[in-house]
């Protein structure tokens, strides 16, 4: 059985970002304190601002030659199954082909590993795992290598990249409070998402960990980390292309809720597997 400390550990981690944007949240609902246009604002901010910071402390921090091999094929594996995957279903079932190409592969292999999974799996792992989260959130940009960075640019970027995590929940919760709903593209649609980015992602993830020899600690941080919510990134560019926005906008709130009761179901049956008889 998974440990009180554990979930404790866990909740730790977790719960501050659920009170950013829980705040932000009842800042529009209840407490009126900002305008659309001042969200905008705040939005642009943490797009331009916080996040590239936060992604490029945690780049630059990472140690290319010390990567996991059998990580970065299997993160390679799962993507290419997703994409294989949508591509025949999209063709024989979609009359937007390409719209739903991309909208399926990023619920499968996208999640907000930057965000809530450091976080998360730091809570479940430690330090260790927040080694090989951010290895994958590496291979997920075209640049990434180990540099010493003069202290006063070190600094710069610590103070606005530390408060990335909480500045994007924020965002994250004005942007729940100023939709009309909260499931904006039905039940159908959404229960959909969310079997592809909670069952579907860390499937693919189990298969292509397994066909490169993944075993151990590795094993359980890359399943749990597909199975994390939806990442925000993918919505960014999908409300700015006009492709399916509610349904990746429903899957990162709704997702959001469940992000930690489904993490740690995914803790308990990955860390704690049945005796045999």
């Amino acid at each position: 059985m998974i440990s009180w400390k554990t979930i404790y550990h866990v909740l730790e981690e977790t719960v501050p970002l659920y009170v950013a944007m829980i705040l932000a949240y009842l800042s529009i609902k209840w407490w009126k304190l900002f305008t659309p246009e001042q969200c905008s604002g705040v939005n642009k901010f943490v797009a331009k601002f916080s996040i590239p910071l936060l992604s490029f402390q945690v780049l630059s921090t990472n140690n290319p030659y010390d990567m996991n091999l059998k990580l970065i094929l299997s993160d390679a594996i799962q993507k290419s199954l997703a994409l294989l995957v949508f591509a025949v279903i999209s063709r024989a079932c979609c009359m937007e082909k390409f719209d739903w190409l991309i909208t399926c592969f990023s619920l499968s292999t996208l999640p907000n590993t930057l965000i809530v999974g450091i976080p998360l799996l730091k809570g479940m792992y430690g330090d260790e795992a927040v080694k090989l989260i951010s290895q994958i959130v590496a291979l997920q940009s075209l640049i990434w290598w180990q540099i010493q960075l003069p202290l006063i640019v070190s600094n710069s970027i610590r103070i606005l990249s530390d408060g990335g995590l909480g500045m994007a929940m924020f965002s994250l919760g004005l942007f729940t409070a100023l939709q009309t709903k909260i499931i904006a593209c039905g039940t159908k649609k959404t229960l959909l998402s969310l079997g592809i980015r909670f069952l579907l992602g860390p499937a693919l993830m189990v298969i292509s960990s397994y066909a490169v020899g993944m075993r151990g600690t590795l094993l359980k941080v890359a399943i749990i980390q597909a199975a994390l919510p939806q990442g925000i990134v993918p919505f960014v560019f999908a409300k700015e292309y006009n492709v399916h926005a509610d349904i990746l906008s429903t899957a990162i709130i709704v997702g959001m809720m469940a992000a930690v009761p489904v993490a740690l179901g995914y803790y308990v049956v990955v860390d704690h597997p049945r005796p045999r008889l």
